[in-house]
């Protein structure tokens, strides 16, 4: 290379990290954490910790704001699409919202917490820019080793059981996805998006291929705790830190399925005999939502119900990467964002249980009356969690079906007609848990004379949650457009 080239390409390379602003703000934000928590010790440390973090996440909003809106960069290994920078505004305002939880224990315990968030934060910013499959690996293990740590942050015995659990499964599952990228690499020469699909389809025997693919969907199924790779999810989320879980339940998933989307969609332009992926991801979206319903309809505590039901919403969200249409995948974002929003208010709430000790959902007999505002928001999230009218959740479970209806209609395929049908089964078996809540809320009587309140800044909170659930409903287009 000419040192004219050279300086040519260290200068696009520079003016090229324009892109990196907002994970460049993320990371020295998170530095600066770590500095203050060395500062700051006390009373008012949390506080203290918890205002810079907030102040690093508007940092970074600004950041998105001003980096470049489209284009590949750093030799292709990044790219940003039209809908990049929103889905960054939205982990960020998640990643501000559970932070605000004001029950967490953990939070006022140790500055670590919020460093681990933000980590989780910058590798999901990573994994939906993502066009190289070795810095997917590396992303998600950044995500992946940040959650095994929060996991454990509990600081209890279950937690950290909890932790190593999450941790071995992890690792297993990491490993199999290694073994099969290393594969891909050797078929193809390469681990760049763009590349693969050119290369592979000049193999002539698909076996290793297919065995190459299974086991890097293995360790993606793993991530988005798919049946049967869910062992790990209801131990992890009952006893992980109530905020922690909420984050980690959701932005993940979210990053991991926008990625996943991409790489199928390279997966059709391949002339080579692949393995129906699509009649296998059908069969777990289907499992995963029979299993996470039917299992949470026999659960008391309401964080193991919870997660149970994330397990269905798992096989639901898959549906956009299976249609494998632009309607379908903005309808997987569109629900999404709606289903994130549900679960911080729903969490909240929890946090707020187990701040006055009430695990179950049988500790919450008679509470309605006592906490009318917070009963009713908590029961608008949870039926919006159902899919019914008039919440966000209906509009968002009617685009997802509505791609897989459109999708039928196109091929005449019977499999997908019985998908439909299942996954509209599926929907009413949620209703019996989702409203065991509101049930026990306002329509069982207690003996006890304990007295709770909700403070006024968490009815505020919970007000929002739901008020933002309803204009999804009513505004569905307005959504869609700030997305798309």
């Amino acid at each position: 290379m000419k040192q004219s080239e050279f300086i040519a390409y260290i200068t696009t390379l520079i003016g090229e990290f324009g892109y990196l602003l907002p994970e460049m703000t993320l990371i020295a934000g998170s530095l600066f954490l770590v500095v203050l928590d060395l500062l700051y010790k006390g009373t008012a440390a949390a506080t203290v910790r918890t205002l810079a973090t907030l102040v690093v996440l508007a940092a970074t909003s600004l950041a998105i704001d001003a980096a470049p809106i489209e284009g590949a960069y750093l030799n292709g290994v990044l790219a940003q699409t039209a809908v990049t920078p929103t889905l960054k505004y939205f982990f960020v305002l998640m990643t501000a919202a559970v932070l605000l939880y004001p029950n967490s224990r953990v939070q006022r315990r140790t500055g670590e917490y919020q460093y681990l968030i933000l980590m989780v934060l910058l590798g999901t910013f990573f994994l939906i820019q993502a066009q190289n499959l070795l810095l997917f690996y590396v992303a998600l293990e950044l995500v992946s080793i940040t959650s095994y740590v929060l996991i454990a942050f509990s600081f209890q015995r279950k937690g950290f059981e909890a932790g190593i659990k999450y941790l071995l499964f992890g690792a297993m599952s990491s490993g199999l996805m290694l073994y099969g990228l290393s594969l891909i690499y050797g078929l193809s020469g390469s681990l760049d998006l763009a590349v693969i699909p050119q290369m592979v389809a000049q193999s002539s025997d698909p076996t290793w291929l297919n065995l190459a693919l299974m086991l890097f969907f293995v360790g993606i199924f793993f991530k988005l705790a798919l049946v049967p790779f869910h062992i790990w999810s209801p131990d992890a989320y009952e006893a992980g830190p109530t905020a922690a879980i909420a984050l980690i339940s959701v932005l993940p998933k979210v990053a991991i399925l926008v990625f996943f989307y991409q790489f199928t969609q390279l997966l059709d332009t391949t002339d080579v005999e692949l393995f129906n992926w699509q009649y296998a991801l059908s069969i777990l979206a289907i499992g995963s939502m029979f299993v996470g319903n039917l299992s949470a309809l026999r659960q008391n505590n309401a964080k193991r119900m919870m997660a149970y039901s994330s397990i269905a919403h798992a096989g639901t969200l898959l549906i956009g990467v299976i249609v494998g249409t632009a309607f379908g995948y903005e309808a997987m974002l569109f629900y999404a964002v709606v289903y994130g929003v549900m679960n911080v208010g729903v969490f909240y709430f929890i946090d707020w249980m187990e701040k006055n000790e009430l695990e179950n959902i049988s500790d919450l007999a008679g509470l309605g009356r006592q906490l009318p505002a917070a009963g009713v928001c908590m029961t608008v999230l949870l039926v919006s969690l159902v899919g019914l009218p008039p919440t966000g959740g209906f509009s968002a479970k009617l685009l997802v079906f509505s791609s897989l209806w459109d999708v039928y209609l196109q091929s005449a395929d019977s499999y997908l007609l019985w998908f439909f049908a299942l996954g509209i089964l599926n929907s009413a078996i949620s209703l019996f848990y989702y409203l065991k809540i509101p049930y026990y809320l306002f329509l069982k009587t207690t003996n006890s004379t304990q007295r709770y309140r909700v403070g006024a800044v968490s009815v505020v909170f919970l007000a929002c949650t739901a008020l933002l659930v309803l204009a999804t409903f009513f505004m569905a287009d307005l959504l869609l457009e700030m997305l798309f």
